[in-house]
Formats: structure tokens, C-alpha cells, sequence
């Protein structure tokens, strides 16, 4: 019995993993479509940029685990929890905040609300709470964009991520994996041009946030032709992958069933 729920979950991870292919594939089907364009030159609708990252207005943020001045950061928190064969990491939860930003590629500058995005950033830090592990301390800082300022303390961080969900988690151990968008850096991002309803000159009369007739809005500091690459290779790898799981699943199901 136990092996037929495991062929049937088998089955349906294969076929939510082909439906996630077929959305990523859109998504690099949009962004092929949509040439690259100059800030100054870009119309409304979708778009796709490229520039550095400026505050606005000088606002900068701290990220959560390591205090970097940013103007977005995202972190995955998993935790450990008790199941069967032991204790193992699930996902906790993902914080990303910031404030809005311009994106100047020389031409222009374009104002950025990064909330609702698909962030491909590089990592700023990896961390690790209520263990022994010397890598949970000092681990992963060689993906740095610029090193931290300082290390916030495990019962800080164990505050932090308890107060971002409202489900009882009684572990004190927890992994945080920190990215950062970086001001003085270079970012592409794909979305949704809309007018500025705050525009402070002639020069700012536009915005980029997630549209909602063409959803696609990714902040990657990959390169137009490494986002597409990434991309295609990420749908490949879920269309074709969850595809051969959810056929060989079905194929097992229907055999231990008798039903071939």
C-alpha cells in the first residue's frame, strides 16, 4: 500500500514540475520576444533593461543577517523540524523587502519597486542558528558582493524568524540564505513600465513594477543572454524531468495494480 501512495505523490511532483516547465518556458518565450532597450528609448508596457543600481532619494536598507546597505534583499529561511527518520530542513519562510530604486544605464534612469519580483541575485551570505558548525557561522561569504559589516547574533536571527511567520516553530535551529541588490551595481531587469504617479522631474516620469496582463517581472544580475540561457535550461530540466517522473510512476502504479 505504502508504495502505491509513493508512486501516486511520484506522479504528481512529476506533473507540477512539467506545469512549472511550461511557466518558465513562457517566461523565456516573453523575454526572447522583447528585445533590450535603452532607458531613454523604452516605451510603456514590457519592457527589458539594463542599468546600475542608485538609491532614490539616498534610502538604503540593512539586510536582515548581515547589515549590508542595500536597496533590496531576499532570505530564504529553512528550519529544522522533526519528522520521520530524524530531523531535516523545511522551508521556513522567504522575506524580501526594500525600497524603490533607479536603474541608470547613461541614458536615463527608470524608478524600480522590486516587491513582487523573481530575484536572481548572488548570494551575500549563507547562515546557520543553534548549531555547532563553524560553517553555520562563517560559511558562504565567498559569493560576496562587498563584505558584511557585522554578524547579528543568533537570538536576534532566531527572533527574526519567528516573527515572520505565525506558525509554532520550536526549533532553535534555522539556515538563512541572504541576497542582496546592491546599489553601484549592474542588474537587468524585465517589467512592466507604468507612469510614475511621483515623479519629481521630466527625467522620472516612469516606473517598473509587476504588470498584471504580462505578469514576467525578474531582476537577475545575470546578462540578457545568461537570463535567457538560465532560463531555457531550468524549463528543460522541469518539462523533461517531470515528465520521465510522472510516466514512470504511472507505469509502476498501473503495473503493481495489475492494469498491464
Amino acid at each position: 500500500m505504502f508504495s502505491e501512495i509513493a508512486l501516486m505523490v511520484g506522479m504528481v511532483v512529476g506533473l507540477f514540475c512539467f506545469g512549472k516547465g511550461l511557466r518558465i518556458y513562457r517566461q523565456h518565450r516573453v523575454l526572447a520576444d522583447t528585445p533590450e532597450s535603452s532607458i531613454r528609448a523604452m516605451a510603456m508596457g514590457f519592457v527589458e533593461v539594463h542599468g546600475k543600481a542608485k538609491p532614490a532619494d539616498g534610502r538604503l536598507v540593512n539586510s536582515p543577517v548581515t547589515r549590508t546597505p542595500c536597496v533590496f534583499y531576499k532570505v530564504d529561511i529553512k528550519g529544522f523540524v522533526e519528522g520521520q527518520g530524524g530531523r531535516r530542513l523545511s522551508h521556513h519562510w522567504t522575506d524580501a523587502n526594500g525600497v524603490p530604486f533607479y536603474l541608470d544605464d547613461g541614458t536615463g534612469k527608470v524608478l524600480v519597486d522590486a516587491h513582487g519580483a523573481e530575484y536572481d541575485l548572488i548570494r551575500t551570505a549563507w547562515r546557520e542558528t543553534g548549531g555547532a558548525s563553524l560553517r553555520g557561522i562563517f560559511e558562504a561569504f565567498r559569493d560576496l558582493h562587498s563584505p558584511p559589516r557585522f554578524l547579528v547574533d543568533d537570538s536576534e536571527l532566531i527572533g527574526y524568524a519567528h516573527s515572520l511567520s505565525s506558525s509554532d516553530q520550536p526549533s532553535t535551529r534555522f539556515c538563512f540564505t541572504e541576497y542582496c541588490l546592491l546599489p553601484g551595481h549592474w542588474y537587468d531587469v524585465a517589467g512592466t513600465c507604468i507612469e510614475n504617479p511621483d515623479a519629481q522631474d521630466e527625467h522620472d516620469r516612469n516606473m517598473i513594477v509587476k504588470g498584471l496582463d504580462v505578469p514576467t517581472f525578474l531582476i537577475s544580475w545575470r546578462s540578457e543572454a545568461g537570463i535567457k540561457k538560465r532560463l531555457r535550461n531550468r524549463a528543460a530540466i522541469y518539462v523533461f524531468g517531470g515528465a520521465n517522473l510522472a510516466i514512470v510512476s504511472l507505469g509502476l502504479l498501473l503495473s503493481k495494480l495489475g492494469w498491464l
